[in-house]
């Protein structure tokens, strides 16, 4: 699963904006966004079954197997449906799936970013779902209510919560004990955190990285250290105002720029992390890093790539004592888009895809946290302690759903921290830039 979402769905944000003249457009000669509004008899196979595609970017290891499989099922469970897996690659599936609504042709069911239902509901580019939800008593109730209210627009909803996640530590206890530390002890403040990963570097007096004992950049971004800093969105939703130069923001800023990229050196981070990647090359299971923030799907890549792990969970380590531990999370969304020629078949498919059997499958094979309540709490999955882990860490968790007066407003921040890193502004330089760019695209959008 790819962590940078939080600043990678900035660029698809940005394109929704472009086309949504195209969309409009579009809608006129191909108006199958009301439910039940177009005829299901159309693309059939010679079996009569409506053909569906559900476009995603899961096309290989795990993620496939466990989506193929759920697919089959469906396929398997009932005669008038049969829905296809098509993927793309992370991102890409998002631009094709904009390209092809924008030509009336759009898939039948897509996965979702969470944060941003509205922005592609005001858009037009997915279905109002609420005539389907009206037509199923109490069905909402199923899902956790914060991911629920990250669907509506308009008090209709427009997509149907799938997953969701968290972020939490894992560390290397066989590092832990050949650095002298306690594997039974993780770090719960940033000093310790600190403390302990300076004790489980290994950098040669040239500065050649072989191993950090964390980097808060490894396969996350910094915001999330910036979140963990004071459980606060960078935007007040409630007042529709920006709070991007808070003094604990900067002090994120800072404690990333002082203790990792001037400590080691840009050119040895740069050097080092070009190594990370997924799977054997995760830096977390080759050993790269001995503590990272990750989801609960990181778990996936040590049992299958490093199953001899041994390996803790903790909460991220709160900036000081009492601050908390706070953590980010997304998720995903089933949705129609706008224009899906058989919405009623599309339908069926996501409440089978969100009710109970496959959401505890799905949990049970790549961890993730679904958003199905009674599937989450299934007493199988919580035993495993991984899945125990995320449950339990989603106290921490803060969703910060894209707001419609600010779209994009990370790509202003983005390049700002980006001149810190380079060491062409301080902290509160790039903050103080930031903050004054968001209030700028808030005013423009109000």
């Amino acid at each position: 699963m790819k962590q940078r979402l939080r600043l990678g769905m900035g660029l698809v944000l940005a394109l929704i904006l472009t086309v949504t003249a195209a969309l409009a457009g579009c809608a006129s000669k191909n108006d199958g966004n009301s439910p039940g509004s177009s005829s299901e008899s159309g693309n059939s196979s010679s079996g009569g079954k409506i053909q569906l595609e559900l476009w995603d970017w899961w096309g290989d290891g795990q993620y496939k197997q466990v989506i193929e499989k759920i697919v089959d099922d469906f396929n398997k469970s009932q005669d008038k449906i049969e829905v296809k897996h098509v993927f793309y690659p992370w991102g890409d599936v998002w631009t094709k799936a904009l390209a092809a609504t924008a030509a009336g042709n759009p898939p039948d069911v897509i996965i979702q970013d969470i944060n941003s239902v509205p922005s592609r509901a005001k858009a037009k580019q997915a279905t109002d779902l609420q005539p389907y939800i009206e037509k199923e008593p109490g069905f909402k109730d199923k899902f956790y209510p914060q991911l629920w209210n990250a669907t509506i627009y308009n008090g209709h909803s427009y997509g149907i919560p799938f997953t969701t996640d968290t972020r939490f530590l894992f560390y290397d206890k066989d590092a832990f004990k050949a650095a002298g530390l306690d594997p039974e002890k993780p770090p719960t403040t940033w000093d310790e955190l600190l403390a302990d990963a300076r004790k489980l570097d290994d950098v040669s007096k040239d500065g050649k990285i072989k191993r950090l004992g964390f980097y808060p950049m490894a396969h996350t971004d910094w915001d999330i250290m910036a979140y963990n800093s004071d459980g606060k969105d960078f935007i007040d939703q409630q007042n529709h105002k920006a709070m991007i130069n808070t003094p604990t923001k900067v002090a994120a800023i800072q404690w990333i720029y002082d203790n990792f990229i001037k400590y080691y050196g840009k050119k040895n981070i740069d050097a080092f992390t070009a190594e990370f990647g997924n799977d054997m090359s995760n830096p977390f299971v080759s050993g790269k890093v001995a503590m990272i923030v990750q989801t609960a799907t990181e778990f996936t890549k040590v049992r299958d790539f490093a199953p001899d792990k041994n390996y803790g969970m903790a909460p991220i380590p709160e900036r000081v004592k009492g601050s908390g531990h706070w953590s980010w999370g997304g998720g995903f969304t089933a949705e129609i888009p706008y224009g899906a020629k058989h919405p009623d078949a599309s339908w069926e498919f996501i409440k089978y895809l969100t009710d109970k059997p496959a959401q505890t499958y799905w949990a049970s094979q790549v961890y993730d946290s679904v958003a199905n309540i009674e599937a989450s709490k299934d007493p199988e999955l919580l035993k495993n302690p991984v899945y125990k882990m995320a449950t339990d860490n989603m106290q921490w968790t803060i969703l910060t759903p894209t707001p419609l007066y600010a779209p994009n407003y990370m790509s202003l921040v983005k390049p700002n921290v980006d001149e810190v890193w380079l060491g062409k502004k301080t902290p509160q330089q790039a903050m103080d830039d930031s903050q004054k760019a968001v209030e700028d695209l808030i005013k423009q959008n109000s």
